[in-house]
């Protein structure tokens, strides 16, 4: 005895069918493509809250705090600057910061050596309250000019803040074309 299991299958079919018209995945679009579902709130988040959240504000020298911690390594040797958020509210940072480091009046150039940027790119990091992001600072240790202080501005501000420079002698190289002292963009992390 043969049985045909045509009708039981094409039966099937038809009630998928149904059901994928009920509410299920959504319907092809005219090019063959299925459409992106709709978003939906979290649970626990109201709807259209996705599309009224703002962006953090900018970091301003109001709401970070700066600090530098000791050098490390030999030769180039690596500092870095932290800047914390103090404010209550969560805050964002892009770019590179100046740097300042201060001493004695050097002969040849005072007593303040800027130091350049690097060539890394910068990217936008937010700093939660209490957070922080950071700064490295670049130097080539040894010479005979050891700074007192650091004077550091947060990107995109111009007030600055003064810092005790913790580290030995610096070489100056006030204008070189390719110096091995530079400072990093802002990044996340921690000290």
């Amino acid at each position: 005895m043969r049985t045909t299991r045509a009708p039981f299958v094409a039966g099937l079919l038809a009630a998928g069918l149904l059901l994928a018209g009920c509410g299920g995945d959504p319907a092809p679009s005219a090019t063959g493509e299925m459409a992106a579902p709709p978003e939906q709130a979290a649970p626990d988040e109201p709807a259209g809250s996705a599309d009224q959240a703002t962006a953090a504000a900018p970091c301003t020298d109001a709401s970070l705090t700066a600090t530098v911690n000791e050098p490390t390594g030999e030769g180039q040797q690596r500092t870095i600057l932290s800047w914390r958020n103090t404010s209550d509210q969560p805050c964002t940072m892009t770019g590179f910061g100046g740097v300042d480091l201060r001493g004695p009046d050097d002969p040849t150039f005072g007593p303040s050596y800027s130091l350049p940027r690097s060539a890394e790119e910068p990217s936008a990091i937010t700093l939660q309250p209490g957070g922080t992001g950071i700064t490295t600072i670049t130097t080539l240790s040894g010479g005979d000019w050891t700074p007192t202080e650091v004077v550091v501005t947060a990107p995109d501000e111009t007030t600055s803040q003064t810092v005790p420079w913790r580290g030995g002698p610096v070489q100056r190289q006030d204008g070189a074309t390719r110096p091995g002292s530079f400072i990093g963009p802002v990044e996340q992390g921690s000290v």
